[in-house]
């Protein structure tokens, strides 16, 4: 099977896409860290269930992990990129709101940059 020219340039730019995160950030960047960064910068202040409905086939427990592994404290207790925080919400304590942080809006906007490039 071959693929189109589009789907073609498609995986190039994902293979772009990982090779700038990883080289930026840490080599364990995953395209599903990716995809969260990418949704939380178009919806900001949205909760985890919330972001579980933007993405396909990730369950919460990845999520949270995911989350945690681009904050500032990894799930594994570790020092992270510090990419995303979770604030609590002020009406429901209960829920957290996930925001990207100056360091994650900065991140994004240069790897944006470099997918705009030839």
């Amino acid at each position: 099977m071959q693929l189109e020219k589009k789907d073609k340039q498609h995986v190039l730019m994902l293979d772009k896409a990982l090779r700038f995160a990883r080289a930026k950030l840490t080599a364990d960047i995953t395209a599903q860290r990716l995809l969260i960064l990418i949704s939380v910068f178009q919806n900001e202040g949205m909760n985890q269930r919330e972001l579980l409905k933007t993405l396909e086939s990730t369950s919460i427990t990845a999520l949270s992990r995911n989350l945690a592994d681009l904050s500032t404290l990894t799930s594994k207790k570790l020092p992270g990129p510090g990419l995303l925080e979770l604030r609590v919400d002020s009406m429901n304590l209960r829920i957290k709101r996930i925001y990207l942080t100056a360091k994650g809006r900065s991140f994004l906007k240069r790897w944006l940059k470099t997918m705009d490039s030839p």
